[in-house]
């Protein structure tokens, strides 16, 4: 009995290892394979028949918030990072190293900004326009806001600046994970199965020991 336990048990928890799996792809949209492969077993003994099965670290800070409803992870961040005119990778994510990448350029500058017309402040990472308006002599802008040969709109003022990514503060999570409930609902379904195989399987394991 305490191997069939054991074994029943752990084959629950992969099951419901999968399914949470499944749930990840049917609740995010294009989740990374990190995502997907976010849960892991700890397989039961017959010492102790108890089955685990848990995000692994960093992937439960920031899916816990989906699970609880709670306020997004911002892990080490002062405010999340919404992308406004910038290239993402296949996941629609930030690139890794894109931060580092963007501020190193000299164009790029990380602050705040203030629109007079709307009245509205943006915090980001922006862009100066290759090409603006520059006084004579030597030295000049870097690039006007103002003038540029292409202008965007930002807050309802058009300007030779580019909004990459906006800083914004955390929100609550816009969707529900339900992690305990595809958990219940997976071993309700399939617990009498896999505890009269694994038994099944323990009975014939032991007729084939006593026949050696």
């Amino acid at each position: 009995m305490p191997f069939a336990s054991s074994l029943a048990l752990t084959r629950l928890a992969q099951g419901v290892s999968a399914d949470e799996a499944e749930s990840v792809r049917e609740i995010f949209d294009n989740p990374t394979p990190f995502t997907q492969k976010s849960f892991a077993v700890t397989a039961a003994t017959k010492k102790k028949p108890i089955a685990y099965v848990q995000a692994r670290k960093i992937a439960a800070q920031y899916l816990a918030p989906y699970v609880y409803g709670e306020d997004r992870f911002l892990g080490g961040k002062k405010a999340m990072l919404v992308p406004r005119d910038v290239g993402l990778n296949q996941f629609g994510n930030l690139p890794r190293n894109k931060l580092k990448t963007l501020k190193g350029k000299p164009n790029i500058f990380v602050g705040t900004i203030k629109f007079k017309k709307s009245g509205k402040t943006i915090s980001g990472i922006w862009q100066r326009p290759d090409n603006g308006l520059r006084r004579s002599g030597y030295r000049g802008t870097k690039g006007a806001t103002r003038g540029a040969k292409t202008a965007s709109s930002v807050a309802g003022t058009a300007t030779g600046l580019k909004l990459l990514i906006q800083f914004e503060d955390t929100t609550p999570a816009p969707k529900h994970l339900p992690f305990y409930e595809r958990a219940r609902a997976y071993v309700a379904k399939h617990a009498r199965d896999e505890f009269t195989t694994a038994l099944r399987q323990a009975f014939e394991t032991a007729r084939r020991g006593r026949h050696r």
